[in-house]
């Protein structure tokens, strides 16, 4: 493949992979902020079950502890649900990381075939020369003798 083909595969693999750690960024984004999210929900059942315990020791009429529990039984499915989220944003994080990894072999492969290809241009134009000078200096040789 020419050269100039190879550097817009390149340019392509340098897109893909540019294109593959945006995708990465926001989903760890997207991670933090449902693992933050799930953590606030948790704090929040903990300070809650306290006050609950601490209201309930004290004593506390059979409506507002219908209330309560009622709503840590609504906290629990919150809590639940975004656990999931959680665990999803985790699987897309890693899908991703892997994509990227991917992504960054292969452009780092096309950069090695390229550099591979260059050197042997290098290389074809350092024999062309040298194959050149050895005819002049035959031909001087030959001239002389």
């Amino acid at each position: 493949m020419e050269l100039d083909k190879l550097d817009k595969v390149a340019l392509v693999a340098k897109t893909e992979e540019n294109r593959a750690a945006g995708t990465l960024q926001r989903s760890q984004q997207a991670h933090d902020q449902s693992s933050a999210k799930l953590s606030q929900l948790e704090q929040f059942k903990q300070e809650y079950e306290l006050r609950l315990q601490a209201m309930a020791s004290s004593g506390m009429d059979a409506r507002q502890l219908v209330d309560y529990r009622r709503f840590l039984h609504n906290l629990n499915d919150a809590i639940s649900l975004q656990g999931q989220e959680n665990s999803r944003t985790q699987v897309e994080l890693e899908s991703n990381r892997e994509n990227l990894v991917d992504r960054t072999l292969r452009r780092s492969s096309v950069d090695e075939l390229i550099s591979r290809g260059r050197l042997d241009l290098l290389r074809a134009g350092d024999k062309a020369e040298q194959k050149h000078s050895d005819e002049v200096s035959l031909q001087r040789f030959d001239g002389n003798g």
